[in-house]
């Protein structure tokens, strides 16, 4: 190779030498991020039920036994009237202790039309007998002394479960023992649904 040769190879060398260190002085190149994915927000889901139970054509009534109602210290269920325009309508029943005090007030609701995941995130979730269970409470209602439970017994269906002392003379009542107290008829109403389901 000639000596002028080598020179422009020399002078090339050079010359991508200096380009690499001044860019090493320099500000970093702009970092190209990954393409995001657009990701749509992943709403909480309830765990799968142990079975489906649809609550169509279920008395709510029936859903006590004379042995689960003599547990809990109250009378025989009478229908109950919910609201036709809440989100939580449908066939239900009351069972109380009155005259008895303090006062003790269970309700069960038949919602045909609505998933316990309607008040998904509003408090923990909790489980009855295997069945996920979300807690909601009612308009005029106080939290400290009422607990609603909507238990998912089958797709857009659930059970509503719900303890109230509205005299508001249970010693030492909170909310979560309002909540413990809807439990227990929501465990009892599961069973006996069961058990009918299974004639």
């Amino acid at each position: 190779m000639s000596a002028w040769g080598i020179r422009s190879v020399a002078g090339l060398i050079t010359g991508v030498v200096l380009l690499a260190v001044a860019g090493c002085g320099g500000s970093p190149a702009p970092r190209r991020s990954a393409p995001s994915m657009s990701q749509a927000p992943v709403s909480p889901a309830l765990p799968p039920r142990p079975v489906e139970l649809r609550l169509d054509g279920i008395d709510p009534c029936s859903l006590l036994t004379a042995a689960q109602r003599s547990q809990l210290g109250v009378n025989q269920g009478q229908p109950g009237h919910g609201s036709e325009s809440s989100p939580l309508k449908g066939a239900s029943c009351v069972w109380s202790n009155l005259p008895a005090s303090p006062d003790n007030a269970w309700s069960g609701r038949l919602v045909l039309g609505q998933g316990a995941d309607y008040a998904l995130g509003l408090e923990p979730l909790r489980t009855v007998n295997g069945f996920a269970a979300t807690t909601t409470g009612s308009a005029g209602s106080d939290p400290t002394f009422y607990c609603g439970m909507l238990v998912d017994v089958a797709p857009g269906q659930s059970l509503l479960a719900s303890y109230d002392n509205g005299a508001k003379d249970y010693p030492g009542m909170n909310h979560q023992l309002a909540c413990d107290k809807a439990q227990q008829l929501a465990s009892d109403m599961l069973s006996t649904l069961r058990s009918i389901k299974q004639r």
